[in-house]
């Protein structure tokens, strides 16, 4: 483990955290808080090309937790960056933020037009949403998709306490209350859903945070879910979670509810009539031959197989 003084020297000389920790072999954020914690004073945050050139080579293979991680940066400075530069990819690099009504009242324009009088009147969000017929959640989704950097400087003006990682997504933001936790309403519920039912595990299924469906394939499907593969009632610690899209989810929920899914006979029949349902058309296909082989692992004959 390197010493303060190693830190501190790596900084000195490269003038980066990203590079400071390359150099000592630790994360950019290690060394971001390892200096922090020292009350060393950091250097501005204005992106090197070689950076940026880093950040472009990590958009297609970590997530932007991981990235900001690896280049010492907070995570919407990350994500800032990315949208951009136009970067994003199956691994969710992209801002993620609530879905703007198309309503014609959370236009690019209009959304200029609220700005305008908001610092006009100097009133913050919320009583001016209800002077003027708006949703206050709408708003702030429609401005930090349409003026990322005004919502930033406006959250960060109005701001209750110092600016916070979010528990459950990491995201850091500007709380606009003292009783703030989370960055958003939806990131709350989701957090509470998923301590109370998941037992905080959700965020490790298999396949989530890059969006794919591990029966189908799709990717980036909307209403992807985290499937208990022993079942819920026989995997209390929620250690076997899949993300299933919801079409994949109801058949696999359907299916092993039936009796038929424990025999290979069964199974049989199941795949010839989907063949022959999908391809019916095909006037040449005179039939369809499926074998099923099905034998459940168990600690006596694990030893036969592979792992």
């Amino acid at each position: 483990m390197p010493t303060n003084e190693e830190i501190i020297d790596a900084y000195k000389s490269t003038g980066s955290v990203w590079k400071a920790g390359k150099k000592v072999g630790m994360a950019g954020q290690t060394v971001h808080e390892r200096l922090r914690s020292l009350g060393y004073k950091l250097n501005g945050s204005q992106w090197t090309q070689e950076e940026i050139e880093e950040l472009e080579r990590l958009a297609n293979q970590l997530t932007i937790a991981q990235i900001a991680n690896r280049l010492g940066r907070p995570y919407n400075g990350v994500a800032l960056k990315l949208s951009r530069l136009g970067l994003g990819n199956r691994y969710g690099n992209k801002q993620s933020r609530k879905k703007v009504k198309r309503n014609g009242l959370y236009t690019k324009a209009k959304v200029e037009h609220y700005i305008k009088e908001i610092d006009e009147q100097g009133v913050k969000l919320t009583p001016y949403s209800k002077q003027n017929s708006l949703e206050v959640e709408q708003l702030t989704a429609a401005i930090q998709t349409h003026n990322f950097e005004w919502w930033e400087e406006y959250a960060e003006r109005n701001a209750a306490k110092p600016k916070t990682a979010c528990p459950y997504c990491e995201t850091e933001f500007w709380p606009q209350s003292g009783k703030q936790i989370y960055c958003t309403r939806k990131c709350a519920n989701d957090a509470r859903t998923d301590y109370s039912y998941f037992g905080g595990k959700r965020r490790e299924t298999v396949g989530l945070q890059e969006g794919e469906c591990q029966l189908c394939g799709s990717i980036d499907v909307k209403g992807l879910s985290s499937h208990h593969v022993l079942g819920k009632e026989n995997d209390p610690n929620n250690d076997h979670l899949i993300a299933l899209c919801p079409g994949c989810h109801h058949i696999v929920t359907i299916v092993a509810g039936r009796r038929f899914a424990a025999t290979p006979e069964a199974w049989e029949v199941l795949i010839q009539l989907v063949i022959m349902r999908k391809h019916g058309a095909n006037k040449s296909m005179i039939g369809v031959f499926s074998s099923v082989d099905i034998e459940i692992i168990t600690e006596e004959n694990r030893e036969s197989y592979e792992w």
